[in-house]
């Protein structure tokens, strides 16, 4: 049954009109003569017109109606038609037109039915049929009654009475469309993916070849040629040629994208041939052919004749370099020693603090033999990838065999030659040691390849790495003594214009401790100072201050502007001073000072009179007492409360002094004389950690050593509060001392200007 209140109603449809109009437009021409109903309606002659169409739909909806809406559709009721609605259903409308108002009818066809009839109930089914109408009718077949063309009239109305409708419904209709080429393409412009702009970019191409062709079918048009070639003006003509570019241009997806989508779009395809030229790149590269492959082979060689370093540039180790020089022989004349029997050795282990030329030794050792010269890092082994590390060793040896004799060196070997571990964490971790291993003294021998091995972590070494036919000999480079830092020295200022005044034997003894390349930056820095000095030559005053920088850190160019901070930094400063120079076994001063340098707000520097070749316990008990002055110092002038975060490092210091002392000396008389190893690092216990007794014995031991340390110095800066005192208002005026200030202060004499 066809409602037209269906149209007030979201989501409601009882008859599409699509359906009764795809129904009425097979019906016969409405001017043949009619056939029977009974046929139409399979033999019911009782079937009425209200079994159609819903009267209250109907009367809703000419209620809704406008006076001109409503005149239209009077219009379409013609006596033939009320003829038909009396023979077939003369109560269609009666009962429901009669209650609206009179004026809506008037003298309208409508007004001669709606004087009597009686409304006929719908059937209510509770069995369902194949459809919504046969439903409300009982069954009963209705669709052959929308094709009989005898209610063609009627329909009309209904379809009138629908499109009139349209606008005034309150709700909105769901309606289903369906997608076009053009709602997907915006969809997914305004929904753009990295995956959709790669699509587009390799569309271009089609496009542009879409538009050469469309150009030529363009130019071929019959009817442009037609609408050019009429009888109009030349401006005409340029007008319609004109108008035709810019509606082009205008409809070009190109043109209309944004600046930022084009550089999207360009920098995508430059990353693209990018990425394909590297993935291209090392498919080609090296022998394994590896994606991730990197070379460390030829990659690393330096050829003979590129080496410029010799034994004469190596200062200050002498020893190491007689070690040595039996290996450059070896490398020079092989047949004097093959010839006694003799065997080249495999490795030689550089051992020694950093800085003190072990690779300047490596290089010394390629140069004087005039051999290729492999240099490689330990850490360049290591890779995310599991037998990365093992392929790299692989490759080395292999390029090396093929340019031997030769030299290999692998500075920070510990980092590829650590102790192997059983961690399950990691099971593929020792894989690239046991190449190395296996390279250096396994089935296949390395003729004339000698493996030069650089480290400061010895202990660190797996035993293996370690054993004869690997690295056969050990070279110990230690920091340069008093005679070796003189001859640094010499080397180094030879490079440089130095002064009259300058003295190497004063700086060697001032510069205790120092290494080879501290030696070297020491000189380096007073060349720099002496140039933004704009003078000629490099002079004492330079060399001592590049030295304090080295020692102390950078200076800074005045105190900070807090008098008060300034203050307590002047007696904390002077307490470390003061104990220090009170102290037995205690290293010498050197200087003194309130001017921040690097890290800390002031500094005391001291200088050991002569080489150290072992620490006494005394020494090291005088190192804590100087480091606990600065606290002591605080707590004794300004109060407990007021003592501050200076002794910080002070603190550090002292604990590891003490620590060390109670668990690897043996200088504790409670702990006794062991050893205790610290598992702290350990990701995996391995059993042997420490009892909770033993633990708190070592606490207490370190405690009371620091204790005891810092009651003596206490006891100095109480005894020696007045020479405190003025060296204290010393700093405050002069800013820095040095130890000729100190003693001439401490002595009550003035100091030196």
């Amino acid at each position: 049954m066809f409602s037209t209140c269906s149209t007030f109603i979201q989501n409601q449809s009882l008859l599409p009109l699509s359906y009764i109009v795809s129904q009425y437009s097979n019906v016969r021409s409405p001017r043949q003569k009619l056939k029977g109903v009974q046929q139409t309606t399979h033999g019911s002659k009782d079937i009425s017109i209200s079994r159609i169409v819903c009267p209250e739909s109907l009367t809703e909806t000419l209620d809704k109606l406008g006076e001109c809406e409503f005149k239209d559709v009077c219009h379409l009721v013609t006596p033939k038609l009320l003829k038909h609605i009396a023979l077939y259903g003369p109560e269609l409308y009666f009962s429901h037109l009669s209650s609206l108002p009179s004026k809506r009818f008037g003298s309208t066809p409508f007004s001669i039915l709606s004087s009597s009839a009686s409304r006929t109930e719908w059937h209510e089914s509770h069995v369902s049929h194949n459809s919504f109408l046969e439903n409300k009718q009982n069954g009963v077949n209705v669709s052959s009654l929308l094709k009989d063309p005898e209610y063609k009239p009627l329909f009309n109305i209904t379809q009138k009475l629908l499109r009139s409708q349209q606008n005034l419904s309150p709700y909105y209709v769901s309606l289903r469309g369906f997608k076009t080429q053009q709602s997907i393409e915006r969809e997914a412009l305004r929904q753009s993916t990295v995956t959709n702009r790669l699509k587009d970019g390799l569309k271009s191409k089609q496009r542009s070849i879409s538009a050469r062709t469309l150009q030529q079918e363009t130019e071929n048009n019959p009817r442009l040629k037609s609408l050019l070639s009429e009888e109009n003006s030349e401006e005409v003509r340029q007008n319609i040629k004109v108008a035709f570019a810019e509606g082009y241009l205008a409809a070009d997806p190109q043109k209309n994208q944004s600046r930022a989508m084009r550089w999207i779009r360009n920098f995508q395809q430059v990353l693209a041939i990018v990425v394909f030229i590297a993935i291209l790149f090392s498919l080609m590269g090296g022998i394994g052919g590896s994606v991730f492959r990197m070379n460390v082979g030829n990659g690393n060689e330096v050829h003979p004749e590129d080496i410029t370093v010799s034994f004469d540039d190596v200062k200050g180790v002498e020893e190491a370099k007689q070690e040595l020089q039996e290996i450059v022989e070896f490398l020079r004349n092989p047949e004097k020693f093959t010839s006694l029997g003799a065997e080249l050795p495999k490795g030689v282990l550089l051992v020694g603090p950093p800085g003190t030329g072990k690779t300047l030794l490596a290089r010394a050792v390629a140069g004087e033999a005039g051999v290729p010269f492999f240099h490689a890092a330990g850490p360049e082994f290591d890779e995310i990838l599991v037998g990365q590390g093992a392929r790299r060793v692989r490759d080395l040896f292999r390029a090396a065999k093929m340019r031997a004799p030769c030299v290999i060196f692998i500075d920070e070997i510990d980092s590829v030659g650590a102790k192997r571990s059983n961690s399950v964490l990691h099971p593929y971790a020792n894989q690239t040691i046991n190449q190395l291993l296996a390279e250096m003294d396994g089935f296949h021998k390395n003729e004339g390849v000698i493996v030069l091995g650089a480290t400061n972590r010895r202990d660190d070494l797996d035993k293996a790495l370690l054993r004869p036919g690997r690295f056969d000999v050990e070279v110990q480079v230690p920091i340069p003594d008093l005679a070796g830092r003189e001859e640094i020295f010499e080397y180094y200022l030879g490079k440089v214009k130095i002064g009259d005044d300058v003295d190497k034997s004063v700086l060697s003894r001032g510069t205790t401790g120092f290494t080879g390349a501290d030696i070297k930056n020491v000189t380096n820095q007073a060349a720099l100072r002496a140039a933004a000095d704009q003078v000629d030559s490099v002079s004492m005053k330079h060399l001592e201050s590049a030295r304090d920088k080295v020692l102390m850190g950078p200076e800074k160019k005045s105190r900070i502007p807090d008098e008060e901070a300034n203050l307590i930094t002047a007696y904390h400063e002077g307490g470390h001073a003061l104990v220090a120079y009170y102290t037995k076994d205690s290293h010498p001063l050197h200087k003194v000072t309130i001017i921040p340098r690097g890290p800390s707000l002031g500094h005391t520097a001291y200088i050991p009179a002569k080489e150290q070749y072992h620490l006494t316990r005394s020494q090291m008990m005088a190192s804590m007492d100087s480091l606990m002055g600065g606290r002591a110092a605080e707590e004794l002038v300004f109060g407990s409360e007021l003592i501050t975060s200076g002794a910080s490092s002070d603190l550090k210091q002292a604990t590891n002094i003490a620590t060390h002392m109670v668990k690897d000396l043996g200088m504790s008389d409670n702990v006794g004389l062991r050893t205790f190893e610290d598992n702290s690092n350990q990701l995996i216990s391995t059993g042997d950690s420490l009892g909770h007794t033993t633990k708190e014995a070592i606490d207490s031991e370190i405690k009371k050593l620091l204790q005891e340390s810092y009651e003596r110095a206490k006891a100095i800066l109480k005894t020696h509060s007045k020479e405190h005192k003025a060296l204290a208002e010393a700093l405050m005026k002069y800013e820095t001392l040095d130890a000729d200030d100190i003693k001439a202060i401490l002595n009550g004499r003035p100091v030196p200007k």
